[in-house]
C-alpha cells in the first residue's frame, strides 16, 4: 500500500486516527499504531512480513548483547556479527541474482539465477536496523529491553517503504510516551496534503510526460534530453512527496521526523545537491561508512606512511579519496542491483572528488556571483546526466550517447517540438515547484498579514487559508486517483 492510494486516505488512515485517539493511555496508542503499521505492510508484502519481524527480533537481541558484553572485544565481537547478519539478509534478497548474473557473464558459467522478489522497503528498514545497534555499541543509546518498542521503530509505517531514515535515538523518547498537540496535527496535515499533490498532481503527470517522450522522441537529442528531464521533476516530486507525507503523519501521531529534501535542484554544485538531496541516506553513509572508512587503522596507517615520505598533500587526499570511492561504490549499489546503479554512484563519486580536490579551488578564485552562475549552469548538466545513468538500465551507453549526439537521429523532430509545447504547462509549474518561490511568497505574506491585522488574526486566516488549500488539495488528488489508474511509486524498486 501506498499514501497515494484510495484505500489509504478514506480507510486506513481514518480508521487509525479514530482507534488512536480514543486509545485511553500511551501503551494501547503504541499497540494501535504498531498493528495499524504491521497490517500496512502486509497489504503489500504479506509473505515478507516475517523477515522484517524476525530483522527486528535480530537487531533487538543484538543491542542487548553488546549492551550486556563486558569487554569491549565482546561488543565488537556482537556488532560485527550482527551487521553481517543485517548485510547478508539485504545480499540474499535484493543482491544474490545480480552476483551471480555477473559471475556468469565474466566466467561464461550457467549458474541457474534465484528468482527471488525484492521485499518491499528492505533497504530502508534495515539501514535503521544497523543505525538501530551501531548507536548502542557506540553509547548514543541504551539498548532498548521491550521488544514492541524496538518493533515499532523499525515497522512504524509512515517511514518504513521509503524513508526517510530515522536514528533511533531521534525517537527514542516518542516511542516511550508523546503528546499530540491539535497544532501539530493540523501542521501534519498540512504537510501530509503538500507531498499528496506534490506525487498525485505533479509526480505522475511527469512521469508520463517522461515516457512518452522516451518512445517517441527519444532517438533525437532534444527528445533524450527532455525525457531525463521530466523523469527528474518525477522522481523528486515522487520521493519528496513521499518524504513529506510521512513527515506530515509523524506529526500526526507525535513524532518529529528528520527532513530529506531541501530544494536540492537550486543547488550550485554536486557537494550542495548531496546535502539537499535525500539528507537522512547521505547523512547515514557520511556516519556509518565514510567516516569509519576513513579512520580505520588502515587509513590512518597509509595517512601516516605518506606524511613519512614527504607526501604531505597526499596523506590527506588520498584516504579520503578511497573512502569515497567506497561510500558512493556502496550509494550506487544501494539504489539498485544492477551495474548502471553502481556506474551512477561512481560518476557521482568522480564529481565530488574533482570539486573537492580541483574545481572548489579555482571556484573560489573567481567572483562569487560569476561562480554562482557558472554553478547553477554546471550543476543541472551534471545532474540530469546522472539520471540518464540512474534511468536506462539497458542499452545506457547508446541512450547517453544520442544525449550527447552520437547515434542520435537529429536534433529535434515533431514529435519533440509538439510533446514540448503539450507538456509546457506542466514543465514550467513543475520548475517553479522545484524552487523555494512558493514558500517564500507564503511567508512573506503571512508576515504582511501579521503587520497589518496582528498576530491572533493573522493565525486565523492562514488556518483558514491553510484548510481550503488542503480541501482542494485533497479534491483535486483524489478526482486523478479515480480517474486515473496511473499511480507509479519509483521507490519500490530499492
Amino acid at each position: 500500500m501506498v499514501f497515494s492510494h484510495l484505500l489509504f486516505l478514506y480507510a486506513f488512515l481514518p480508521l487509525l486516527m479514530i482507534l488512536y485517539y480514543a486509545a485511553k493511555n500511551a501503551s494501547w496508542r503504541r499497540a494501535v499504531l504498531l498493528a495499524f503499521s504491521l497490517v500496512f505492510y502486509s497489504l503489500g508484502e504479506p509473505v515478507y512480513i516475517l523477515l522484517m519481524l524476525g530483522s527486528a527480533l535480530l537487531n533487538y537481541l543484538f543491542a542487548i548483547l553488546i549492551g550486556a558484553a563486558r569487554s569491549d572485544k565482546g561488543k565488537t565481537a556482537a556488532l560485527v556479527t550482527g551487521v553481517i547478519i543485517n548485510l547478508a539478509l539485504l545480499g540474499i534478497f535484493k543482491y544474490a541474482g545480480f552476483a551471480v548474473e555477473t559471475v556468469n557473464a565474466v566466467t561464461g558459467l550457467a549458474i541457474p539465477v534465484p528468482k527471488i522478489s525484492l521485499p518491499l522497503g528492505i533497504s530502508f528498514y534495515t539501514f535503521q536496523a544497523m543505525t538501530y545497534v551501531i548507536d548502542v555499541y557506540r553509547g548514543y543509546c541504551k539498548p532498548q529491553m521491550k521488544f514492541g518498542r524496538v518493533l515499532l521503530y523499525i515497522c512504524l509505517f509512515p517511514q518504513l517503504v521509503a524513508g526517510p531514515i530515522v536514528r533511533y535515538v531521534d525517537v527514542e523518547e516518542a516511542l516511550e510516551n508523546r503528546d499530540v498537540s491539535a497544532g501539530e496535527i493540523n501542521t501534519g496535515i498540512w504537510r501530509f496534503a503538500i507531498g499528496l499533490a506534490k506525487k498525485v498532481i505533479l509526480s505522475n503527470a511527469c512521469s508520463l510526460a517522461s515516457e512518452n517522450m522516451f518512445a517517441s522522441a527519444g532517438t533525437t537529442v532534444l527528445g533524450s534530453w527532455l525525457g531525463i528531464l521530466f523523469y527528474a521533476l518525477q522522481i523528486y516530486f515522487d520521493f519528496s512527496g513521499y518524504s513529506d507525507m510521512a513527515i506530515g503523519l509523524g506529526h500526526m501521531f507525535g513524532f518529529t521526523f528528520p527532513e530529506n529534501f531541501n530544494y536540492p535542484y537550486i543547488s550550485r554544485s554536486i557537494s550542495e545537491f548531496w546535502r539537499r538531496w535525500h539528507m537522512t541516506l547521505s547523512s547515514w553513509f557520511r556516519d556509518y561508512l565514510f567516516y569509519p572508512v576513513l579512520r580505520s587503522k588502515a587509513m590512518t596507517g597509509m595517512a601516516k606512511k605518506l606524511k613519512k615520505s614527504g607526501h604531505k598533500a597526499a596523506s590527506r587526499a588520498v584516504p579520503t579519496i578511497i573512502a569515497l570511492v567506497i561510500v558512493w561504490f556502496s550509494t550506487g549499489l544501494w539504489h539498485g542491483a544492477a551495474w548502471n546503479f553502481v556506474l551512477w554512484g561512481l560518476y557521482y563519486g568522480f564529481w565530488l572528488i574533482l570539486e573537492q580536490f580541483v574545481t572548489d579551488k579555482y571556484m573560489k578564485k573567481l567572483p562569487k556571483a560569476l561562480s554562482s552562475v557558472l554553478g547553477h549552469i554546471t550543476s543541472p548538466l551534471i545532474i540530469l546526466f546522472g539520471y540518464a545513468i540512474f534511468y536506462h538500465e539497458s542499452d545506457l551507453f547508446a541512450n547517453l550517447g544520442r544525449m550527447l549526439g552520437i547515434g542520435a537521429a537529429s536534433f529535434s523532430s515533431v514529435y519533440a517540438t509538439s510533446m514540448l509545447y503539450e507538456n509546457g504547462v506542466l514543465l514550467i509549474a513543475s520548475l517553479i515547484c522545484v524552487t523555494p518561490l512558493s514558500h517564500i511568497l507564503f511567508e512573506k505574506l503571512h508576515a504582511e498579514m501579521q503587520r497589518s491585522w496582528g498576530i491572533q488574526r493573522a493565525y486565523n486566516v492562514d488556518r483558514l487559508i491553510k484548510t481550503l488549500v488542503i480541501l482542494l488539495l485533497l479534491f483535486i488528488c483524489t478526482v486523478r486517483l479515480v480517474g486515473d489508474s496511473y499511480n507509479p511509486f519509483i521507490y519500490f524498486r530499492f
